[in-house]
């Protein structure tokens, strides 16, 4: 009942290695352009998964093949082992929640969630009693004979979700759901949504362009682009040990600075960043560049790099560590000051947690980069 609402599972941060979903060499053309090309992935029983891309990268296509509202081009999606080619939206044991929710508006909440049961024909006492759980479970038996005008978008969600719920799909999936509410309200929703995900141990897979989202709900995150999966992973290794520079730079923010590579010894490596040098420790730093003579792209964490105001009067980083730049421009943002800061024609964005020790930096500044935040990728990602 209720997939299973009494299980106790904990999917927090890792991921079955049962996969529930899986998706084979899925691809989908519209008349010529290519909008999933090839796409392998398995998602886990249970966990809740987050496909997760700029506009057009092919997310919701995606999303839309596993539902079955649209037909792949190639390649095929196994549910619990059963492949679904052929198979239609309403004979899939899954449950779809839309951007725009699609509730009935001349239904009440309790009408438009037994809808889907009411299609199926189930049998009128099965269908009130099974209404009446979902309706306690999310919190709106309060509200079951009043109209969807009347509901805040809070509540509208819940509702959406309520009517997805109550088929007891083996498979929820969210298109965007909670990209029309307000920020405030986006992060409280989410935070019940995750709580409602976990509480069921239902498998979820959410489509969303929005990183933070993405980072705060999801045991495993499919990072794609143009069609093409970039990673797979979870929010930690996503945001700590991107594979490319297009995850480095979408998952979080990050500055990305020329270099080049000018000593490679066991322990360190030695940069040059225009006239001035960085030596990192070669262990603590994610490379798929190593080799002396090289150019490179090192990526930098805002709140991986340390900020102070410049010692001495030589214009060059006194430590070995560091380099010198000029502010060029700080938001202050309550918690944290942000710093855009220009070191050797090239623009660092600096996060200060500490403001009230320094205050309000301006000038010439000296940047202490962190070891274990920072990345290496070929100069011509």
């Amino acid at each position: 009942m209720l997939q299973q609402e009494t299980a106790q599972r904990n999917t927090e941060g890792t991921a079955e290695t049962t996969g529930q979903v899986r998706l084979e060499n899925l691809s989908k053309r519209f008349d010529g352009t290519i909008a999933v090309n090839n796409l392998k992935l398995e998602i886990g029983k249970g966990t809740f998964t987050c496909l997760l891309g700029p506009s057009g990268c092919g997310k919701t296509t995606t999303l839309r093949m596993i539902s079955g509202f649209v037909e792949p081009t190639a390649g095929d999606i196994l549910i619990s082992g059963e492949s679904q080619e052929g198979v239609p939206p309403h004979r899939r044991n899954t449950s779809i929640v839309f951007q725009e929710y699609a509730l009935f508006p001349h239904m009440t909440v309790r009408q438009n969630v037994g809808y889907g049961l009411k299609v199926h024909r189930t049998p009128k006492d099965e269908l009130r009693q099974r209404v009446d759980r979902i309706l306690e479970f999310m919190g709106l038996t309060a509200m079951s004979e009043r109209l969807p005008t009347s509901l805040s978008g809070g509540q509208q969600q819940r509702v959406a979700l309520a009517r997805a719920l109550v088929m007891e799909p083996e498979v929820l999936l969210m298109d965007e759901p909670l990209s029309n509410l307000d920020a405030k309200l986006r992060v409280r929703v989410r935070t019940e949504l995750k709580a409602i995900q976990r509480r069921l141990g239902i498998t979820t897979i959410y489509v969303t362009h929005d990183q933070e989202e993405a980072l705060a709900m999801s045991d495993r995150i499919a990072v794609m682009d143009e069609g093409i999966l970039q990673q797979y992973g979870s929010p930690w290794e996503l945001y700590f040990n991107p594979q490319n520079r297009f995850v480095a730079d979408f998952i979080g923010a990050n500055s990305f600075v020329r270099a080049r590579i000018e000593n490679v010894t066991d322990t360190t490596l030695l940069l040059s960043v225009g006239n001035q040098s960085i030596e990192l420790q070669r262990e603590a730093v994610a490379a798929t560049v190593r080799t002396a003579g090289e150019e490179a792209s090192l990526s930098l964490r805002p709140e991986s790099i340390g900020i102070q105001r410049a010692e001495g009067g030589n214009g060059t980083a006194d430590s070995a560590r560091s380099l010198r730049g000029k502010v060029n421009m700080h938001q202050f943002l309550g918690a944290y000051i942000r710093y855009w800061v220009e070191v050797e024609g090239q623009e660092l964005i600096v996060d200060d947690h500490n403001p009230r020790q320094r205050g309000i930096l301006s000038g010439d500044v000296d940047l202490r980069l962190g070891q274990s935040e920072a990345q290496l990728f070929p100069a011509e990602e």
